[in-house]
């Protein structure tokens, strides 16, 4: 079985999915594996867990999305990408980059990879 391929297509429902709460569960299946032989194989070939890898993806995505939509509310970016609400989606971005996503939108140089 090429893992490689059932990775790829795991980070493609992922990214088609960022606006959801992305549980093990619906990305094992949209794969077709089980969700415990899912996360084992994804951890060993990605290095970080799935969790981990979406809640980077969220961040990353995210950050962008502040820095060229200005113009677009916190909580309307959090909703946008699964947050129930946006005290959640602060806590997870400022552990992700360090400040705020208020901070992180007004800084001069931005820097995506921290």
């Amino acid at each position: 079985m090429n893992y490689q391929v059932l990775i790829n297509k795991a980070e493609d429902y992922i990214e088609n999915n960022l606006n959801q709460k992305l549980m093990l569960e619906d990305i094992a299946n949209a794969v077709g594996l089980s969700q415990y032989h899912f996360h084992r194989i994804f951890h060993t070939h990605s290095k970080e867990t799935i969790a981990q890898f979406v809640t980077r993806i969220k961040m990353e995505r995210s950050g962008i999305y502040l820095v060229v939509n200005r113009d677009i509310s916190i909580t309307e970016i959090a909703y946008r990408y699964g947050y129930c609400d946006a005290s959640s989606y602060n806590k997870a971005f400022r552990r992700h980059y360090h400040c705020s996503p208020r901070e992180f939108r007004n800084r001069k140089n931005i820097q995506f990879n921290e």
